[in-house]
């Protein structure tokens, strides 16, 4: 009887380990997300935005195309002139396991 009992427990321990898992693993796949969003947001800080800009600019980095973040879809947008003159309203959307998630950081950035 006491072996079906600790049979029991650590049967229930495995089920709660896998559980732990796959939250962990969601877990690191939404922070790298953001840190993949926040990283291209402040290049485009750094970098601002080119002068000749008249339209929506979109930069789409697929999956696999970035190093430590394969499982990962970047796209950088960026609307100029957005919500005023000489003020442009920079989007970045992060996707990962096969667009079954994504965030998404947005910031306003000058030339």
């Amino acid at each position: 009887m006491a072996l079906v009992v600790v049979f029991l427990a650590l049967l229930g321990f495995a089920g709660y380990s896998v559980v732990a898992h796959t939250g962990m693993t969601a877990s690191e796949k939404m922070t790298r997300a953001v840190t993949l969003a926040q990283e291209k947001l402040e290049d485009v800080r750094r970098d601002g935005v080119p002068i000749s800009l008249t339209g929506t600019w979109v930069n789409t980095e697929p999956y696999g195309s970035m190093a430590g973040a394969m499982q990962h879809q970047r796209t950088l947008t960026i609307q100029p002139h957005t919500p005023m003159p000489e003020l442009h309203t920079a989007t970045v959307e992060v996707r990962w396991d096969h667009d079954a998630h994504s965030t998404t950081l947005t910031t306003y950035v000058t030339k």
